[in-house]
């Protein structure tokens, strides 16, 4: 490398990675395509590797790219928390949010949750990306990621724990009028059990019970087997049959009388879900304000539901 790059090179080069065309890079930092496609290659030169792959139809990263990426967007972000801590504590949160959530609880409870606040943080803009799949938080660029259970790896992560949600084994009214409501989870394997599949692994996912302390998986055959939890819902909803699934989806619709409940002395312990980010020494002012926001909003609380916060 026969010189330090240039930030704003650095900076073309994530906004290129990211969008995949140096047309939409360009716009987004109000430059000509011409200048952007220059600020990288003398981006390539300083360093002495090639990070892009070109053709008259695509861009794409080379391994070395995929590699500085990550790097790249670290130093970005310190950079700019850095600047916004030296502003000091009177300069209002802003910028863009990458977040991403599971698919239904991202639907149920955080988009509707995203208004207030936008009331309290105008200037903050939110990416909200919804997908159950197991996500790359540095390298896919998010800032936010909500996932239930605990961390596989946690040394470059922080963890804010947000609230528990207890499964709720449920079934329409319609459904216990034809069928005789279970006393214990083996009654299950006579009952039309509606299960969820895990899109990463495509196999279904166990129901679970707490027998004499011990938390207890079991698979169940039924109708319908689905990779979409709110499909789960309206099937079991419409009286197709019977269904374990988290309290935060089940909530309303318990209240409702839309859905009854059984095996509630089985219900294992609750799930927790957590609010992740990179581990680095300065927070960026968004990330800090948009956490907090979360941990002071409550999931939906209905004892009925077995739902708690």
């Amino acid at each position: 490398m026969n010189r330090l790059p240039q930030l704003s090179g650095i900076a073309i080069f994530v906004q290129v990675a990211e969008t995949g065309a140096f047309n939409e890079a360009a716009r987004r930092m109000n430059l000509t395509p011409s200048a952007a496609s220059k600020a990288v290659t003398r981006l390539e030169e300083d360093l002495g590797v090639r990070l892009l792959r070109r053709t008259t139809r695509s861009v794409s990263l080379t391994p070395e790219g995929e590699r500085y990426l990550e790097g790249a967007r670290r130093a970005l972000a310190e950079l700019e928390t850095s600047a916004a801590e030296a502003a000091g504590s009177t300069m209002e949160p802003g910028g863009t949010l990458r977040v991403s959530a599971p698919s239904a609880l991202g639907r149920m409870w955080l988009a509707p949750a995203l208004y207030d606040f936008h009331r309290q943080w105008p200037k903050v803009s939110i990416e909200l990306s919804l997908d159950d799949r197991i996500v790359d938080l540095a390298g896919e660029g998010n800032d936010v990621v909500i996932r239930s259970g605990t961390l596989a790896d946690s040394a470059s992560l922080v963890a804010r724990k947000l609230f528990g949600s207890q499964l709720v084994l449920c079934a329409a009214p319609d459904y216990w009028a034809r069928n005789a409501a279970p006393k214990s989870p083996c009654d299950l394997e006579v009952h039309a059990c509606l299960n969820f599949r895990n899109r990463r692994t495509g196999k279904a996912v166990p129901w679970v019970f707490d027998v004499e302390g011990q938390t207890i998986p079991h698979l169940f055959k039924g109708p319908l087997t689905t990779d979409d939890g709110e499909a789960v819902l309206h099937a079991a909803v419409g009286g197709l049959g019977v269904s374990q699934m988290p309290g935060y989806m089940a909530a309303e619709a318990v209240r409702s009388g839309a859905l009854v409940p059984t095996l509630e002395a089985f219900t294992p312990p609750a799930t927790q879900y957590s609010a992740i980010y990179l581990d680095r020494r300065l927070v960026a002012p968004r990330i800090r304000v948009f956490i907090d926001f979360l941990i002071a909003r409550p999931l939906v609380h209905d004892a009925d539901a077995r739902v708690t916060g």
